[in-house]
C-alpha cells in the first residue's frame, strides 16, 4: 500500500485527516516536532498502530527539513500552518516557509506522486473585505498584492488571510516555474467545525471550534454570515484527492451551503433549550462559495450547519459535564 506523509496531524483538522487516511488503508508517516507528541497520536490512532510511522522535523520552514522524512513516500498531505492567536506575531513566514520547504524537498524525491495542500477559502480572495454578492470560485482572478512589511500590524484574522494568500501564491509559482513531476491539489475550506479527536478537556477548545462555540454566547457573531464545513468532509476531501483521476494542478473549495445566523440561533435554541443563547442574529455579509467542482470531482455531499454545530456543541457539553 502507498505511504502517505502527513504534516499537522496533532491539530483539529490534521488528526481527522489522519484518521480518514488510515481508514482508507494507507500507511502513514506523521511529521511531529517533538518525540512526546507521538505518544498522544499513538493513543488516538491505537487501532491503526501497524500503519503508523513518525518523523521528527523540529522546524518545517528550514530548507531541506523534509528530505529524510520523505524517503519512500508516495503522497504528501500538508496541513501544518499557523492559525490566528493572541501570542503569534508572524503567521506569514511559517505559512509560506513550511509550504515551500515541503514542495522543494518533494522535488528531490522521485517516489512522490502527489501533494495535497490544505489552503483556505481566503487563499482565493484578495486581502480586503469581500464585496456583497461575490461568488467565490476556484477560477476567480486572484489579486495577490500585499505589503508584507505591514502584515504584522494587521489584526490576527487579516494576518491569517495574508499568510494563506501568500502560501497559495508560492504554491502556484512553484508549480508553474519548477514544473514538478508530481501533481498538486489545493483544498480551500471555509470555517471548519465538528468533533475534535485531539481535544481532551474543555480548556483545550480553540481554533474555529472555539470561535463558533464561544460566539454562540456572545452578543454578536464573529463572522458576517454562517459559512461552515464539517471536519469529516474536509478529511474525506484529502483522501479522495489522492485518486489518480485528479492530476496536474487542481483546486477545490469546501463548504456547505450558506446559512443565516437567525437559522443558527433557531437551531441551537431548539436543540439545546437550556443554553443561554442571546447573540444578535443579523447577518452583515452576503457572499457564496461555489463547490460545484468539489462535488463533481471528489463526490462530497457536504454535511449541513445542523450536523456541524451538533457535533461541536455535544462534545463541548460532554467535556464540561
Amino acid at each position: 500500500m502507498p505511504i502517505v506523509l502527513i504534516t499537522g496531524a496533532t491539530g483539529f483538522i490534521g488528526s481527522q485527516v489522519t484518521l480518514s487516511t488510515l481508514k482508507a488503508g494507507y500507511n502513514t508517516r506523521l511529521v511531529i516536532r517533538r518525540e512526546e507528541q507521538a505518544t498522544k497520536l499513538r493513543k488516538v490512532f491505537s487501532r491503526y498502530a501497524s500503519q503508523l510511522d513518525f518523523a521528527i522535523v523540529p522546524d518545517i520552514t528550514v530548507t531541506g527539513a523534509f528530505e529524510d522524512a520523505l524517503q519512500g513516500i508516495d503522497y504528501i498531505l500538508h496541513l501544518a500552518s499557523p492559525i490566528p492567536s493572541g501570542g503569534e506575531s508572524d503567521l506569514l513566514t511559517p505559512a509560506v516557509g513550511g509550504t515551500v520547504s515541503v514542495l522543494e524537498s518533494a522535488a528531490k524525491v522521485p517516489s512522490i506522486r502527489k501533494i495535497v495542500i490544505t489552503a483556505s477559502v481566503v487563499s482565493l480572495v484578495p486581502l480586503k473585505p469581500i464585496v456583497d454578492g461575490t461568488v467565490i470560485t476556484e477560477n476567480n482572478d486572484i489579486d495577490f498584492t500585499m505589503d508584507t512589511e505591514k502584515v504584522r500590524t494587521l489584526d490576527p484574522m487579516s494576518q491569517y488571510h495574508a499568510s494563506k494568500l501568500a502560501a497559495h501564491k508560492a504554491t502556484l509559482d512553484f508549480f508553474n516555474q519548477k514544473k514538478p513531476s508530481f501533481d498538486i491539489v489545493t483544498l480551500h475550506p471555509v470555517f471548519v467545525y465538528g468533533r475534535s479527536l485531539v481535544q481532551e478537556s474543555a480548556d483545550q477548545l480553540g481554533g474555529t471550534n472555539g470561535m463558533l462555540f464561544q460566539g454562540l454566547f456572545s452578543e454578536k457573531p464573529f463572522a458576517g454570515q454562517y459559512m461552515g464545513v464539517h471536519v469529516e468532509d474536509v478529511a474525506q476531501a484529502h483522501v479522495k484527492a489522492l485518486d489518480d483521476s485528479i492530476n496536474g494542478f487542481q483546486s477545490y473549495l469546501l463548504a456547505s451551503p450558506r446559512r443565516s445566523w437567525s437559522e443558527v440561533k433557531a437551531f441551537v435554541q431548539k436543540q439545546y433549550p437550556s443554553l443561554p443563547i442571546k447573540f444578535d442574529a443579523n447577518d452583515w455579509a452576503n457572499y457564496t462559495v461555489d463547490t460545484t467542482r468539489a462535488k463533481a470531482h471528489l463526490g462530497i455531499d457536504f454535511k449541513g450547519m445542523e450536523k456541524q454545530i451538533q457535533d461541536l456543541v455535544d462534545q463541548q457539553l460532554e467535556l464540561r459535564s
